[in-house]
């Protein structure tokens, strides 16, 4: 079961339900670019983005579309998935935890994935400009017996005025990160990191040249267009990033930066 595949399903509805919009000439031109799936899709992830679909129009026209309540039930979907799941724990697996800072999960949303950091990190924060959003991460990490951590409002601008411990792990993987500039996520994650800490970022990139399958879902909620790997690499080197690693997914990339 493919996870791509779901979202190029998804895909035909997304252009139903955008139909008559003024913008949507230019979201319809960008599916028309996905390259087919060949193989099945992941029915869980088939419903998932079905869902965002529906919802689009809805999301697109909130003030802030990665805090309405549609996309927060879609972001904690989403991460449910396997592919999601995978990718987070690969790059988790590879980020070493380092005594005494903490992991910070910037736009954490409801705090999946510091439930799946926690047994590595001692200390946990979310960072999220929802305060419904922290209560839930909150009652997550309470539920898995969490007790030292962090809730603080604010968005990827202020994380570096915001937290106050020694930042070994920045986390960038929830839905929310998809809709933020990826230089200004990678550079207000570096001035966050302390020396040799390290960035997690979870994202949806262009391969080959291909159109992802979730770039016309983002660009329907007015988020920037999905890079290419070699280009986030050569954005996280420029900044001051070394020992660039990535995996692909099926639909997701995993990178783990270290800053020197």
């Amino acid at each position: 079961m493919s996870a791509r595949a779901s979202a190029i399903e998804a895909l035909r509805m997304l252009v139903q339900k955008i139909s008559g919009a003024p913008w949507a000439g230019d979201i319809v031109r960008l599916a028309s670019m996905v390259a087919p799936a060949r193989r099945q899709p992941d029915p869980y992830l088939l419903k998932v983005f079905h869902f965002l679909s529906e919802r689009v129009l809805s999301i697109r026209d909130s003030p802030e579309p990665f805090a309405a309540p549609e996309f927060r039930l879609f972001s904690e979907a989403f991460m449910y998935s396997g592919e999601f799941q995978e990718a987070v724990r690969r790059g988790l697996a590879a980020a070493k935890a380092r005594p005494g800072s903490a992991a910070v999960d910037v736009h954490s949303c409801t705090g999946v994935c510091l439930e799946l950091a926690a047994p590595q990190w001692g200390k946990l924060v979310a960072v999220d400009p929802s305060r419904l959003n922290l209560e839930l991460v909150e009652e997550r990490l309470r539920g898995i017996g969490a007790s030292n951590y962090e809730l603080l409002v604010g968005d990827v601008l202020s994380i570096a005025r915001l937290v106050r411990d020694p930042v070994g792990l920045a986390i960038a993987a929830s839905p929310a990160t998809w809709l933020i500039n990826p230089r200004v996520l990678v550079s207000r994650a570096f001035s966050t990191l302390e020396p040799g800490g390290q960035l997690l970022l979870v994202a949806p990139l262009e391969r080959g040249g291909f159109v992802n399958p979730l770039a016309p879902f983002i660009a329907a909620l007015k988020g920037p267009a999905p890079v290419s790997r070699e280009s986030l690499e050569d954005m996280m080197l420029t900044e001051g990033f070394a020992r660039v690693r990535s995996w692909e997914g099926d639909l997701l990339t995993t990178i783990v930066a270290v800053k020197p």
